[in-house]
């Protein structure tokens, strides 16, 4: 019992000092934090993140408040050790105030400003209580060593809670410039002051392709750079602000410059709502501190340090030189560059590779099972290691950018019914700002509305296509995800760069529907991915449908089974022979309105057949008129029969395998182009503030599509749900026409029935009767939607 009394009165002698010690420690720990928090960092070691910010304010508290109870105390050494553990105070004020870099773990931290300022000002007061009851004027360098050490401390103390609050949304909304916005207009020769008028000025600048030189407004590119967080709060700039957004972004290096740019604005939003780094005053206040902490080391060092226990003068030592030491790398990083740049890999998830590891993880997958923590292990264990995004970056750009300059027409009149055009005379069609909503809307209905043009001719239309874009969105990334691997693995790679590129973004959109589909879009239901991969496994374990019988009970083991380990393209190619024989798929039934995993597989094979089938049409098409045009040329250059038949044979085998790689690069070219208009899609329906969020936890690249869609002038998220008014004549926005489509041929309406308020002109001449489908405002247009059974994502 002795030595329990002995080891409490030791640590009551001892806790202050391993305290301000501990206190010390996560400082120096949440700094160096602080400078990876940006990357693509191990979830356990964000948790650690997480513990050290929650704990260091806790332990500074705790020391504070020991250092209070201990000069409350009648039995203080004769006074002796209250000299100099008072000098301590100041120093916990300022590991209260934090590391400039990780002022807020979560965007949710901002709105507890109030509670930090609270806790700010009592421990200022414990602080200063503590200094004026127990001090004696006896050692006048210590004193003033105390003294202007208080000053910094109460200040960072104090900035805390005032960093808080300038990030909380109401503070970002309220920092808006509306001077700026008018003086920029004011300045304009013809401001924008509506839609119309910007599209217009802005596709015309596209056209343009202003020089570098012409796009160097260096107010404005510093304005530009200083303000991306506006965008996260959803706050849009005036159309005359986004023109010269969209002058700079389109000059002749925008678009090698467009992916670190939008690195940089991604990272000036971060240091704004989780940093003290866009302070005004930071520069100056770390410099005050660094410069005082230092004359508080040279005071200390000629104070009577001999009269003091020696365990506190060795602890007084490191916190004053680890303290000074901290603030000058701090205030090195906050003048220099600031924090390293965020992460700008994109990650991945193949519903193929989930099936593979989940044999190598076994007994850890049935752990994290009964611990309730499957999704975890799933997120950890299952996700393939992310790739580089700046070559998706230069996609969406040039999606972008081609949409202005090609789609949506500067004189408005560029998609015309040509037929109509040939019988009036005149230039008649959609205006330019309906084709911006139209452009803004797609998720790949641009890419099927080109692709039947040039099909119409040859061959019947792409009907599964069509339909697997007018299912709802998570059900289309789902099928078309399993689609591109279906071709991935069931077609020769022809070695260009679409299909790798293709799969890229098809792995990012399952990473997003499976472990953040709150980014894509309201009501995504992550549980589709969980179902088909269950659907999947059956096919693989289920021997039932190799078999001629077999009794139940049979069947039920062999449901039990495990899945086998396998690679990943072995595991395809079995899934694709199941799939090939629709009479092996065994269809569960399902309730009335409700999706069943099976459907969506199926519609995945039939997708990517009809993706196949087109590409080898391709390739007859390209390998017939090459032919035709050697034989034209053979007809004028031929010199001998025998060298004829030699060579023309030769050369028809070699026309033979360029055309099907065409063909198959023309497929892989229209895979990638629906993929970007997916992740485009989306990008433009997730809010910014949960794009500042998730920049908290290491960012999205889906927040850099985001950002470059937002400067090169694309519809912001603001202003579809600001629409007032629903579209007018030829403002089809996201219509997917169903005339081509053979389940909808009799819908169709016939050419001498009058008109219907129900049906739509499409810029391609066709009609689509919309009187099944509901019309449901998504923004800046009315969606027209066909009415399905589970219409959660519509």
């Amino acid at each position: 019992m002795s030595h329990f009394w002995s080891a409490v009165q030791w640590w009551e002698e001892w806790q202050l000092r391993f305290l301000v010690l501990a206190s010390l420690f996560f400082q120096y720990f949440l700094f160096l934090a602080a400078l990876l928090r940006k990357r693509r960092i191990p979830a356990w070691f964000r948790a650690l993140i997480w513990l050290a910010y929650q704990v260091g304010d806790v332990v500074a508290i705790y020391a504070l408040a020991t250092l209070f109870n201990n000069h409350k105390k009648d039995e203080l050494e004769a006074g002796i050790r209250g000299h100099l553990d008072t000098l301590w105070a100041p120093i916990l004020l300022l590991h209260l105030g934090g590391q400039d870099g990780i002022t807020a773990y979560n965007i949710e931290d901002n709105e507890n400003w109030r509670r930090h300022l609270l806790i700010a000002a009592s421990q200022i007061a414990i602080a200063i209580y503590v200094f004026c009851k127990s001090w004696w004027f006896d050692d006048t360098r210590l004193l003033r060593a105390a003294i202007l050490l208080f000053v910094p401390g109460v200040v960072k103390c104090l900035e805390k809670p005032w960093a808080l609050k300038n990030a909380t949304v109401t503070s970002i909304i309220d920092s808006s410039d509306p001077q700026m916005m008018l003086t920029m207009e004011e300045k304009d020769d013809k401001p924008a002051k509506t839609l119309e008028d910007y599209v217009q000025q802005a596709a015309t600048e596209c056209v343009k392709k202003p020089t570098e030189g012409e796009a160097s407004d260096e107010y404005f590119v510093d304005k530009m750079n200083d303000e991306p967080y506006h965008l996260f709060v959803d706050l849009s700039h005036p159309y005359s602000i986004r023109l010269k957004n969209l002058k700079i972004m389109v000059a002749e290096t925008g678009r090698d410059e467009a992916h670190d740019r939008v690195r940089l604005f991604l990272s000036r939003g971060f240091d704004r709502l989780y940093t003290k780094h866009k302070a005004s005053y930071g520069g100056v206040l770390r410099a005050i501190v660094v410069f005082l902490t230092f004359v508080d080391i040279g005071l200390f060092q000629e104070s009577r340090r001999s009269t003091y226990v020696p365990a506190d003068v060795v602890v007084t030592y490191i916190l004053l030189c680890c303290t000074a030491a901290l603030e000058l790398i701090s205030a090195c990083v906050v003048l220099a560059s600031g924090l390293p740049l965020p992460d700008d890999q994109i990650a991945q998830y193949n519903i193929f590779g989930y099936l593979a590891r989940n044999k190598k993880h076994w007994t850890l997958r049935h752990l994290a099972f009964l611990l309730g923590l499957k999704d975890h292990h799933d997120h950890l264990c299952c996700t393939t290691p992310p790739v580089p995004s700046r070559h998706i970056t230069e996609l969406v750009y040039d999606h972008i950018y081609g949409g202005w300059k090609d789609y949506i027409d500067a004189d408005g009149v560029r998609h015309v019914n040509d037929d109509q055009d040939k019988a009036t005379g005149s230039r008649t069609g959609i205006k330019a700002v309906d084709y911006y909503r139209r452009f803004n809307d797609s998720r790949g209905q641009r890419t099927l509305e080109w692709e039947n043009k040039n099909l119409l001719e040859r061959s019947k239309p792409l009907g599964h296509f069509e339909r697997s874009l007018r299912r709802p969105f998570d059900e289309s990334i789902i099928i078309w995800h399993l689609a591109t691997e279906f071709c991935y693995f069931d077609h020769v790679d022809t070695g260009g760069d679409a299909p790798q590129h293709s799969r890229v973004i098809s792995n990012y959109m399952a990473y997003l529907l499976f472990v953040r589909p709150w980014m894509l879009m309201p009501g995504t239901r992550r549980g589709l991915f969980r179902a088909v991969y269950l659907e999947l496994r059956k096919m693989l374990t289920d021997k039932k449908s190799d078999l001629e019988g077999g009794d139940e009970g049979t069947d039920k083991k062999k449901k039990k089974m495990k899945v086998p380990t396998r690679a990943m393209d072995e595991i395809a190619r079995k899934i694709i022979q199941k799939v090939r024989n629709p009479r092996k798929i065994s269809a569960a039934p399902t309730r009335p309105g409700r999706v069943s995993a099976d459907e969506l597989v199926r519609h995945a094979w039939d997708l990517a057949h009809e993706l196949m089938e087109f590409a080898k049409g391709k390739a007859v098409e390209i390998e017939e008129k090459k032919l035709k045009e050697e034989e034209e040329e053979r007809k004028r250059t031929v010199k001998s029969e025998a060298k004829t038949v030699t060579s023309s044979a030769e050369k028809k085998a070699e026309i033979t395998i360029s055309a099907k790689k065409e063909g198959d690069d023309k497929m892989w070219e229209v895979i990638q182009t629906i993929w970007v208009e997916m992740l485009c899609f989306s990008a433009g329906r997730c809010r910014g503030y949960l794009h500042a969020k998730i920049l908290g936890n290491g960012g999205e690249y889906l927040s850099y599509v985001w950002l470059l869609l937002s400067y090169m002038g694309m519809e912001t998220m603001a202003e579809r749900m600001q629409m007032t008014e629903l579209p007018m004549d030829g403002d089809t926005g996201a219509l997917v026409t169903a005339s081509n489509v053979e389940d909808d041929d009799d819908n169709e309406q016939a050419p001498e029935d009058p008109p219907r308020k129900q049906a739509s002109k499409d810029p391609s001449g066709t009609t689509a009767t919309l009187t099944p489908a509901a019309v449901v405002p998504t923004g800046s247009v009315a969606v027209v939607v066909p009415i399905f059974g589970n219409d959660n994502n519509v």
